[in-house]
């Protein structure tokens, strides 16, 4: 089933409001985002993989294009019925929504449920933007005991019960949905592990409610929060390299722990990834847990007598 609206962005363009920074916020909350011109080509993508492959690929390819044969039962829209749709979008200014089969990794074909919006530029239409939800995936388990009785152990939540933020492993997922991106622009990324193993474990998790807290209201909203384990709280950041990490690092450690119960101490590793290095999120994780453990060290080495402090360390690569 599909149909059509009318759309308001004619108004005020999205593009002006949020620039290319949707992309990477819509792409936490779909499986795709993507950018079209009036003719359907991609012309950007949100972070991670495009049905499967590398987004340097698929660059320039017509949506249309990737359309497979389904099943009848499936609704689907044909090649030609997609194209006139896109340029209904682009000359009438409506939004569509409806599902389309496509073929998955050169190889297979998934369903999607697509929906498509005009793209402005200085007042006219220059494409769409559109968003892609795999029917297909797997359901993910939210938190609750319902989920835990029902799907047991092997059915992993996706956020956190305390504070709300990304679980590690989908933290990990976010991280490399966004790499072949960021090699494709050139552009490192960083991450930052906020630990805070040296509260009690009776303070531990008032900690990280708060550190949470805190996180949220300063970062941008583009970047990612995860818990890692009970003491450390990891902070992505598209586009940063290792002198602003650092410097953010620095500031954490200053400005954070006034902010904390009981004035928590904090120690900070930061993890650059530089685009072309190969390295997957698990590599960087690693990283970041390394230098969160020699500031943790450097901690331990503070002078008797002298006022407990926070400290940071930067990942070196020679």
């Amino acid at each position: 089933m599909t149909h059509s609206q009318r759309s308001d962005s004619a108004q005020v363009p999205f593009h002006q409001q949020q620039g290319a920074a949707w992309l990477s916020v819509a792409a936490m909350l779909a499986d795709l985002a993507f950018e079209t011109d009036p003719l359907g080509r991609f012309t950007a993508f949100g972070p991670g993989r495009v049905l499967g492959r590398a987004p340097a690929e698929m660059l320039g390819q017509e949506l249309a294009g990737l359309i497979a044969g389904g099943k009848a039962e499936d609704t689907l829209v044909s090649t030609t019925e997609f194209r006139q749709i896109v340029t209904t979008i682009c000359v009438e200014c409506v939004a569509w929504h409806g599902q389309m089969r496509l073929s998955w990794d050169g190889s297979q074909s998934r369903l999607f449920r697509v929906s498509l919006a005009p793209r402005f530029s200085n007042g006219n239409i220059v494409g769409t933007y559109g968003l892609l939800f795999d029917l297909e995936a797997a359901e993910l388990a939210l938190p609750g005991r319902d989920n835990e009785g029902k799907n047991g152990p092997q059915r992993a939540s996706i956020l956190d019960v305390e504070t709300g933020l990304w679980t590690a492993p989908f933290f990990a997922n976010e991280i490399s949905r966004r790499l072949d991106r960021l090699d494709v622009e050139e552009r490192p990324g960083t991450l930052i592990y906020l630990g805070f193993s040296r509260s009690t474990s009776k303070l531990r998790a008032a900690v990280a409610m708060r550190l949470a807290e805190e996180l949220r209201d300063i970062v941008r909203p583009t970047d990612l929060l995860g818990r890692i384990d009970e003491t450390t709280i990891g902070l992505w950041c598209d586009g940063m390299d290792h002198l602003t990490g650092g410097e953010r690092a620095a500031k954490f450690c200053t400005t954070l722990p006034s902010l904390l119960p009981e004035q928590a101490l904090l120690t900070v590793g930061v993890a650059p990834r530089w685009s072309g290095s190969g390295e997957d999120a698990g590599i960087v994780m690693e990283h970041a847990a390394v230098t969160l453990r020699l500031a943790d060290f450097a901690c331990q080495r503070q002078e008797p007598g002298t006022e407990p402090a926070s400290a940071w360390r930067v990942w070196q690569t020679d």
